[in-house]
């Protein structure tokens, strides 16, 4: 079995649409796709596609540039990853 991976680059993602453009383009999440958590929730559960890993390299970038929205996406994503067989979640800070 193969595992499938989805990046998350804190430094590229810098608008909470990117992620959701970069999660519904990946995963396959239909056109009528909510862009919101609750949506980003559901079409994880419905459309992800385990074995997955999602890897969210610079996420203290995430966090300043989003700030609290950022700490929704991962907490949204931890939720799925803790209810999905499958689902793995890695948020990676860089450190100095």
């Amino acid at each position: 079995m193969t595992t499938s991976e989805l990046i998350l680059d804190g430094r590229t993602l810098t608008t909470v649409g990117d992620f959701h453009d970069l999660f519904q383009a990946c995963l396959h999440f239909p056109g009528y796709y909510g862009r919101n958590l609750d949506a980003l929730y559901d079409c994880l559960h419905d459309y992800a596609a385990p074995p997955l890993t999602i890897r969210w390299l610079h996420y203290d970038e995430s966090v300043r540039l989003l700030g609290d929205r950022a700490h929704g996406i991962a907490q949204t994503l931890r939720d799925a990853a803790s209810e999905i067989n499958g689902l793995e979640l890695i948020i990676e800070v860089p450190s100095d």
